[in-house]
């Protein structure tokens, strides 16, 4: 059997209830006059999927057996909805070991992304739209990997190592990824952050939230906010002056042109995504684990 704690139950209910919602919508339409479904309605299940695959990718990180996942899921497939204590069973043994590593891996990919950011400003003129899309999807990055980092109950040895594993700063390592990726690359990376639909990883962050896992407690994991992660990329990657890069100072001038006006979602540093009515909302996470 396996006991999870509850922020592994809230995220396992809501992969089952995410599941057993696409389900519905895809029986639904099989049973109406037209068995095909609306371009909303598969705008909708694909929405769905990759926020439960979003969300099974935190379960596994924070140490819920695969088997169990693949249960959860094969659940709410079925149509049933989750219920508090129902039974998984599992012998998988979970190695902390390489959860540790592998948070490790996602400290390293958020800290790419604060370079790409960074290298992107620094090939000409950025557009606001585009940087505030960057910082809204940086900033829940953020949240999720501070709040895994908090569910795995990390020392602070384990916190410093995952933030810095080698003797050169963080920094470093950034300018020397970013030197190897050509224009054509960094765009790919570029558009891979800002192309991402903004409810596929904010609701994993709101159920990670609805789990008791507080702003103070991501903190307290991640040494420097997403905004200045940035700015320190930026003053590493030393931009030649003839290319017309925006540089640390230019960093500095998006990010205050996009706190501005931007008010249609919350910021990274707000430690929350915002809620709106005409958004997808995501599976029903309720009280109860």
């Amino acid at each position: 059997m396996f006991d999870p704690n509850p922020i592994q139950a809230k995220l396992l209910k809501a992969v089952q209830n995410l599941a057993s919602d696409n389900q519905h919508l895809i029986d639904q339409s099989r049973t109406g006059v037209n068995p095909h479904l609306s371009p909303t309605a598969l705008a909708h299940l694909d929405i769905g999927r990759r926020t439960r695959e979003n969300l099974e990718q935190i379960a596994t990180a924070v140490g819920v057996p695969k088997s169990v996942i693949d249960y959860t899921r094969a659940s709410g497939e079925r149509g049933h909805r989750w219920q508090p204590g129902q039974p998984l069973l599992s012998t998988e043994a979970i190695d902390r070991d390489a959860l540790l590593r592998g948070h490790l891996r996602a400290v390293a990919q958020l800290q790419t992304m604060a370079g790409v950011g960074a290298a992107f400003s620094q090939q000409g003129t950025l557009p606001r739209e585009g940087f505030a899309a960057f910082r809204r999807v940086m900033g829940l990055h953020w949240q999720r990997v501070g709040a895994v980092g908090h569910a795995l109950g990390l020392t602070t040895v384990e916190q410093q190592h995952a933030w810095q594993p080698t003797d050169s700063p963080w920094t470093d390592h950034v300018a020397r990824t970013m030197a190897t990726l050509d224009r054509t690359a960094l765009m790919t990376q570029w558009r891979a952050v800002v192309e991402t639909n903004f409810a596929t990883v904010s609701m994993p962050v709101m159920v990670l939230q609805a789990a008791g896992i507080t702003p103070d407690d991501i903190t307290r994991q991640l040494p420097v906010l997403p905004d200045r992660m940035v700015e320190l990329a930026a003053a590493a990657l030393e931009p030649d002056p003839a290319t017309g890069g925006m540089g640390g100072a230019g960093i500095d001038a998006a990010i205050e042109a996009t706190a501005a006006d931007s008010q249609t979602e919350s910021e990274p540093t707000d430690h929350r995504p915002a809620s709106h009515a005409d958004r997808y909302r995501g599976p029903d996470m309720g009280p109860e684990p």
